[in-house]
């Protein structure tokens, strides 16, 4: 996989948000994505198995809590790109 930074804009609620997003590898393979909203600390979105979506998998740590309805859209968003 080609790392590349992808940077693009979603509307939620309707505001702007900008978002910043960078794919990695873990060691078994699956894909993360390094993602920042708005130029905030950076969440780390990965596939949750119980949500049957990508989703940030660290809201609860220092980077602080992502808003549910930014997380389900950049999820989505992300998705999206892979499956292309």
């Amino acid at each position: 996989m080609k790392i590349r930074t992808e940077i693009f804009e979603l509307t939620v609620d309707g505001k702007p948000v900008v978002v910043k997003a960078t794919p990695y590898q873990t060691l078994s393979t699956e894909t993360r994505f390094r993602v920042s909203v708005n130029e905030s600390p950076v969440h780390i979105f990965a596939w949750d198995k119980d949500l049957n979506r990508l989703t940030a998998i660290d809201s609860s740590n220092a980077a602080g809590h992502m808003p549910e309805k930014i997380d389900e859209a950049i999820g989505r968003q992300l998705y999206q790109r892979v499956a292309a």
